[in-house]
């Protein structure tokens, strides 16, 4: 018999074990699809311009990788046109930096290390910024450099 003075969390009443680990993988997998995604736009925005091989490049890497399985390709296409408008915006770059640090270190950042660099081999030789941004998102994704903390976004009235 459950214990009555043990709260369980709103989102969690009246589902099984088994529906509470599908939606923790659920979760698990937008995750990581966010980060490889993250890497693969920062690759792609460095050079200035996104090209649309870069886009099935990203596709192709999460396709071989299982991911296709999980997302659909309008899925990902999607979550990588988000994750470019977000780098648009101010203080984008640092926020979608900061999320890399959740694999840090961890076996899935290979694959978010994995995406960036077949991204990056788009137009043959990575050019340059392309090169600047692969070594920075090896060194957060691998633990070598602290992921930046997210930058602090204002709450609502201004108040902090």
């Amino acid at each position: 018999m459950p214990n009555q003075n043990t709260r369980m969390p709103s989102g969690r009443r009246g589902r099984t074990p088994a529906e509470i680990m599908a939606a923790y993988l659920d979760d698990r997998n937008r995750e990581l699809l966010e980060a490889v995604v993250t890497a693969a736009a920062l690759v792609a925005r460095a050079d200035g311009r996104i090209e649309p091989v870069e886009r099935g490049l990203l596709v192709d890497f999460l396709d071989r990788n299982g991911f296709l399985s999980v997302f659909t390709r309008a899925e990902i296409l999607d979550a990588f046109e988000r994750r470019l408008r977000r780098l648009d915006e101010r203080d984008g770059a640092a926020a979608a930096i900061g999320s890399l640090g959740r694999f840090a270190g961890r076996s899935p950042a290979r694959l978010v290390i994995g995406a960036s660099e077949h991204v990056a081999g788009a137009a043959g030789e990575p050019r340059a910024r392309e090169v600047r941004a692969l070594r920075l998102i090896r060194r957060i994704a691998l633990g070598a450099l602290p992921a930046p903390a997210a930058p602090d976004r204002p709450r609502a009235g201004g108040a902090r």
